[in-house]
């Protein structure tokens, strides 16, 4: 089923931020590829593949192939991806998981996690995995970013909850993001980091490339006010992420 994006290859193209040839090539490219496990690919899911790639047609050839076998591969993750599931709406519940409206001048989308519930028992890692990236679906349907900046904040996040850690689905996850993520991913930053992170690490570093790990950045609680601005436009934060500090006045300038 196709996907009614709210622009069109042509918008991008007059933004200057890809051109008709790449846009061309890769559909040729795509048209002789004869893989049964890659679709016919609508003209905007091409434009979002070489916008993730910064219109390099060899990795964007590569994040294709990778996006839909990891797809594959990976079902529990990427199918049945309906709302109404028990096990989406108890995700939805445990976990607050949005898409920032306001871009930042580089037009990058700020993607922003925190914790509701704080009960483990509540906490199943595989519908959150799911909705990451039924997010990402719709972040792109209108204005596809520039960028993502990922947001984490562990404040409610507990020992017990790496009890919930499914390490096959979490190696499918980051194989997807490492390889067939069709956005540009800028930075992760994680929020009152707790003090097991060295724990959380030892579980999921085994699937993280370096590339990866030199964009995760840890802070640690009461974090200052100004070096948040710094790590997140000052309108960004106030407009939509004021759960994570209280309004201050030292918000306000």
């Amino acid at each position: 089923m196709e996907l009614q994006y709210q622009f069109t290859p042509d918008q991008i193209i007059s933004e200057g931020r890809t051109t008709q040839k790449n846009i061309n090539t890769i559909k040729t490219w795509l048209s002789n590829l004869h893989d049964k496990d890659i679709p016919k690919i609508q003209d905007e899911v091409v434009v979002l593949f070489l916008l993730s790639c910064l219109n390099d047609i060899d990795l964007t050839k590569r994040t294709v192939i990778s996006y839909y076998k990891c797809k594959k591969a990976g079902p529990e993750i990427y199918d049945d991806r309906i709302v109404d599931r028990r096990d989406i709406r108890t995700a939805l519940n445990t976990i607050h998981m949005s898409s920032i409206p306001v871009r930042t001048d580089e037009n990058y989308v700020v993607h922003y996690f925190k914790v509701n519930d704080t009960n483990y028992r509540n906490f199943e890692l595989v519908p959150i995995m799911k909705i990451s990236y039924m997010i990402m679906d719709i972040t792109q349907l209108r204005n596809p970013p520039s960028g993502l900046i990922v947001v984490i904040d562990m404040k409610g996040v507990g020992l017990m909850h790496l009890t919930k850690f499914k390490l096959g689905a979490v190696k499918k996850y980051f194989h997807f993001l490492q390889e067939g993520f069709p956005m540009n991913l800028k930075v992760i930053h994680i929020l009152n980091s707790v003090y097991f992170m060295d724990k959380i690490m030892a579980l999921i570093g085994v699937f993280m490339k370096n590339e990866l790990m030199s964009m995760l950045h840890m802070h640690p609680p009461g974090l200052d006010n100004e070096k948040l601005f710094e790590l997140i436009p000052k309108s960004v934060c106030q407009k939509n992420m004021g759960a994570i500090y209280p309004r201050k006045k030292s918000f306000m300038r």
